[in-house]
């Protein structure tokens, strides 16, 4: 895609498309817009896979120790809609596969976390834009979190503020958005805190490179779960195969954690632009 000024409608509209799916495919995290909306009558619709693993966890006091083996897979889907310039529709889904040596049961498969929501944006100030954004998420309960409701319906809330500043750097587009959000948790799970960092610079036209820094934190703690906290970089290349298509690939681990799994993965996605 053709580079411009950042207050210039066609930079507008690709800064949006590739912010609004950095996150997608986020190490273990649901997929996140940045601060950026799409234009009115935009779509952009993500799918992608990650796989990980994990044969090391962190402990009450941060320190790394072997843990019966982890595996999962997961494919996500995101779709986004600009119903106006200033507002964004978003959705999503996902499917995964988890395994656990010694776990009750060992293996978990079907549908995680449905999510429904928007992004409205506040603030637009050259190169500086300002958003707000609410999710419901949506999932069946399971009986071994919650039994008494194992197999019903159980809603999340959480409600995201979100900053980005793009601008040109030794003559490369280049961007960086930060994001804090508060969920409402169901069950009898401790409620979270979620701080996301993003550095994105495009070193070729049709390439962009993306490092992140990904946060969890727990509000406290609840019956039988411990606080915990985890905090993940990940790393990926997005290429434009064409003005609609991209293809993103990367990897992420966890630097550090405190009652938290030391995930490595991989992560893959297309990007579809209408």
């Amino acid at each position: 895609m053709r580079q411009g000024r950042w207050d210039s409608r066609g930079s507008r509209a690709w800064l949006a498309a590739a912010i609004a799916g950095m996150g997608c495919l986020g190490a273990s995290a649901p997929a996140r817009a940045g601060a950026w909306t799409l234009e009115k009558g935009r779509a952009l619709v993500i799918v992608g896979a990650q796989g990980s693993r994990a044969s090391n966890g962190y402990d009450a006091d941060r320190r790394s120790g072997a843990i019966p083996a982890f595996r999962k897979a997961e494919i996500q889907a995101l779709a986004e809609y600009g119903v106006s310039d200033r507002f964004t529709l978003r959705g999503r889904s996902e499917f995964r596969d988890v395994r656990q040596e010694g776990g009750e049961p060992e293996r978990r498969t079907g549908l995680g976390f449905s999510e429904i929501g928007g992004r409205y944006r506040l603030v637009q100030r050259g190169g500086f834009v300002g958003s707000v954004e609410a999710n419901l998420r949506i999932a069946k309960a399971e009986d071994i979190v919650d039994p008494e409701q194992a197999g019903l319906l159980e809603g999340e809330y959480e409600g995201r503020l979100l900053a980005g500043y793009g601008f040109t750097l030794r003559g490369k587009a280049t961007f960086v958005d930060g994001q804090a959000a508060y969920r409402v948790r169901a069950a009898d799970r401790p409620d979270e805190i979620k701080l996301d960092a993003t550095f994105g610079i495009r070193p070729t036209p049709r390439v962009l490179a993306l490092a992140q820094v990904l946060s969890t934190l727990s509000v406290g703690s609840a019956p039988g779960v411990d606080g915990y906290d985890y905090h993940k970089l990940q790393l990926s290349a997005v290429y434009d195969a064409s003005e609609r298509i991209s293809l993103q690939l990367g990897g992420f681990t966890t630097l550090a954690g405190r009652n938290a799994l030391a995930e490595d993965g991989i992560v893959t996605a297309i990007w579809l632009r209408f």
